[in-house]
């Protein structure tokens, strides 16, 4: 199933939340300078962000403490920060069709590799639209490196692509711009909030599964089909 293979996945990355706390809480020179550049600065990040490179969060960070800051400009650095992700997502996923399936099991182990393998089959663009609109610590970069080692076509990888991370970072300024910088705080410290963050995402896979589900057309049993005479 959608949701137990993405479970699998989140579960996986869940003890390394706690263990990113520390290592975020030394990358504040990196946030400040692309801070610098306001919405321009998002677009590199995002790029960092949508690829294997551990990024802790930054770009969430930035783009909420960005439209915290300025609120007025809260759709400006939404759209930086997808359009950003949407380059770094299609140099992903180049990556991942020239190191192909044994470069990813390597590094993310052949289980998960067989489960993103699953899920891209079973379930399409929807994975990859889960894997991008939901919250840390969804393995979103394992996803994208999957559909181009598995040929993923990329015109609907790219639809995936551009749907999730716009609803996630509309939201996300919209969240921000009104709530100011208590969801900055929340995004620096994702790890007291981790439940919710779990909750959220299983949320999203849920939705979209039953929207999957039901947009399939129903077979038409045997009988009723027509007999040539």
């Amino acid at each position: 199933m959608l949701s137990s293979m993405f479970n699998a996945a989140i579960l996986d990355k869940t003890a390394k939340v706690l263990v990113q706390q520390r290592q975020r809480a030394s990358s504040p020179t990196i946030l400040r300078f692309f801070a610098h550049w306001g919405g321009i600065g998002l677009v590199p990040l995002a790029i960092l962000d949508s690829s294997p490179i551990p990024t802790f969060g930054s770009l969430d960070i930035l783009t909420a403490f960005l439209s915290a800051r300025h609120s007025d400009l809260w759709l400006y650095y939404a759209c930086m920060a997808t359009f950003g992700a949407m380059i770094g997502s299609y140099f992903t996923y180049k990556l991942g069709q020239k190191t192909g399936l044994a470069w990813i099991e390597k590094n993310f182990g052949a289980r998960r590799s067989q489960q993103v393998e699953y899920a891209l089959e079973r379930w399409g663009s929807g994975a990859i639209f889960v894997s991008t609109v939901s919250p840390p610590p969804c393995p979103t970069s394992m996803f994208l490196l999957a559909a181009g080692a598995f040929g993923y076509r990329m015109r609907k990888f790219f639809l995936a692509v551009f749907l999730g991370r716009a609803i996630r970072y509309g939201l996300l300024t919209i969240i921000a711009a009104h709530y100011g910088r208590r969801i900055v705080r929340y995004m620096r410290h994702p790890g007291q909030y981790l439940w919710l963050s779990l909750g959220v995402t299983i949320l999203i896979i849920a939705i979209t599964a039953a929207f999957l589900i039901l947009r399939r057309p129903s077979r038409v049993p045997e009988e009723r089909l027509p007999h040539a005479s």
